[in-house]
């Protein structure tokens, strides 16, 4: 093996480093807060249903915010959004310790506190993996994302056995103070990084604007689409193993903080395991193959904790559900990582973190509702037979770009500008003429269809085909393309948006065509008219 495709080849990046154990200190906080919410919500009630809300708490605001958080993160300087995410974080903590330690907590009050650390949660996330390619070089992306789930792992086997002596020896509000304090080592190692700033002569990108190409970029992608199907179906059936596992440990196992501590840890144990040994099973199975066979294990684990009753076994199908969790979620991130260019990135991941987040919220809520009308054992086979399901249903729907990699590199192609030019200046329509041999029609129209889903998928907000009625010479068909831009500077944008992948495809159209290149016009709106209120919202 290679040093550049070596599992642990990020971690020579100083910082890349440094972060990662920053980030793992601070996850480990994170998982000793968790232990300490839930057992005090133990305490306070047997009801499944407000045990499986405080997941819904920590889960839901990424169902909100994860994609506006995107959007920022690609327009702003992201180490900056961390510093101020990471501090959000350290302020809830703090004041969910500050509460415990006045006797003021309740169902409600933890279930709230949990959805004010969510929303530094959802924002921080797209930033925070989006930085990956900013930290490791591109062959390294996989490598590094892998070591950021291990890391996070390794923070869901210590931080809960740890969380269960601290819970158990000082109680619940040192373990919600010790969170708070396990942020500081991460603001002080982004307040050292030295990113590189993005330059660019391009005008400003509004986040309205942000907002709307990178959920337009979602809507034409099917790569992207195809990873937030199978992602998020496993999540929505996978989550009660976390949801509803305090229910199964305190009322059904009877054990104690320190046992649920270490019972939580086994699936971040199973996920260090699996972590390192992942390199050679890729290299054994194809990453779509390995998805579908980490996917079954997972449901096999559900239906098994529908059954057991002693926490040795339990303990083993979470280790091994731990295994399962990773190399699935993994996967999927890795394949948004590779399946969308620089420019759209954390708004991309935004888009999949919401997913995610809304899965693991919604699926929390459902399955705790579930158990709380028939038992948590019908809630784990219900969920397991569910992802069986799902995985037959998905069995087709391949994660493109782990088996044929794309070349996302950018291809700025030279804007077509007369002179000098407002940004906000637009609506503006292009229009490409094309001269087609008679015998090509029938496969250029084809080639478009690819052209159309690029240019919608880069920022245009409408796009069209027409053919002419009268041929230009014998023999020959003329086809208008026509695509409109909200305004100059967001057409100069698309132009920077090409990528390699994008070129080639455009080199296909071309080359059905009698001249090499298109004509090209650009007309701006001289006179606007909207006929309705679904046409603004469109633009």
């Amino acid at each position: 093996m290679t040093e550049s495709k070596s599992a642990f080849a990020p971690l020579r990046s100083r910082i890349f480093f440094a972060i990662w154990i920053a980030a793992m200190a601070s996850n480990v906080g994170t998982w000793v807060q968790s232990v300490g919410e839930k057992w005090l919500m133990g305490e306070i009630t047997r009801s499944p249903l407000l045990m499986s809300l405080i997941e819904t708490g920590a889960t839901l605001p990424m169902l909100v915010l994860s994609m506006p958080g995107g959007a920022i993160a690609d327009i702003v300087d992201r180490r900056r959004m961390l510093l101020a995410t990471q501090a959000w974080m350290l302020l809830a903590a703090a004041a969910m310790a500050v509460l415990s330690a006045l006797h003021l907590v309740t169902p409600g009050v933890l279930i709230g506190m949990s959805l004010l650390l969510g929303v530094g949660a959802a924002l921080n996330s797209p930033a925070w993996q989006a930085s990956v390619p900013d930290l490791v070089p591109k062959e390294q992306i996989a490598a590094g994302v892998a070591l950021n789930s291990a890391g996070f792992n390794v923070s869901r086997a210590v931080g809960p056995a740890l969380g269960g002596l601290v819970v158990g020896w000082l109680g619940a509000t040192w373990a919600f103070a010790l969170n708070a304090v396990s942020f500081v080592g991460v603001l002080l190692v982004l307040k050292g990084w030295k990113r590189q700033p993005v330059t660019t002569d391009l005008p400003a990108e509004r986040f309205s604007a942000a907002m709307k190409v990178g959920l337009r970029y979602a809507w034409h992608s099917k790569p992207l689409q195809v990873i937030l199907l199978r992602g998020g179906g496993f999540v929505f059936f996978g989550g009660p193993i976390f949801s509803l596992l305090p229910t199964l440990a305190i009322h059904r196992l009877n054990l104690g903080s320190t046992a649920f501590g270490l019972l939580l840890g086994c699936t971040g144990a199973g996920a260090v395991g699996i972590t390192l040994v992942l390199p050679g099973l890729r290299r054994r199975f194809t990453p779509n193959k390995l998805m579908a066979l980490a996917t079954a294990t997972f449901a096999a684990g559900l239906l098994a904790l529908a059954f057991l009753n002693h926490a040795p076994a339990v303990g083993l199908v979470l280790l091994v559900g731990g295994a399962g969790w990773l190399t699935v979620l993994s996967t999927c991130n890795t394949g948004v990582q590779l399946s969308v260019p620089s420019w759209v990135r954390a708004r991309a991941l935004g888009v999949y973190i919401t997913v995610w987040g809304g899965a693991m919220a919604g699926g929390a809520a459902f399955w705790g509702a579930v158990g709380e009308r028939w038992g948590i054992h019908v809630a784990f086979a219900g969920a397991g037979i569910g992802m069986l399901l799902m995985l037959l249903a998905t069995a087709r729907l391949k994660i493109q770009a782990l088996h044929q990699p794309l070349d996302l590199s950018p291809h700025h192609l030279q804007p077509h500008s007369p002179g000098p030019i407002d940004p906000h200046e637009g609506p503006i329509l292009t229009v490409l003429e094309y001269r087609v041999p008679e015998p090509n029609k029938v496969a250029f129209r084809e080639a478009m269809r690819e052209v159309r889903r690029i240019r919608n998928r880069d920022g245009a907000v409408r796009w069209s085909l027409f053919q002419d009625l009268v041929p230009p010479d014998p023999g020959q068909v003329r086809f208008v393309e026509s695509f409109l831009s909200s305004n100059w500077g967001e057409h100069l944008r698309q132009h920077h948006r090409a990528t390699v992948e994008d070129r080639a495809f455009l080199r296909r159209a071309y080359s059905l065509c009698v001249e090499p290149k298109p004509r090209v016009r650009h007309l701006t709106a001289a006179w606007e008219g909207r006929d309705s209120i679904l046409d603004r919202i469109l633009e």
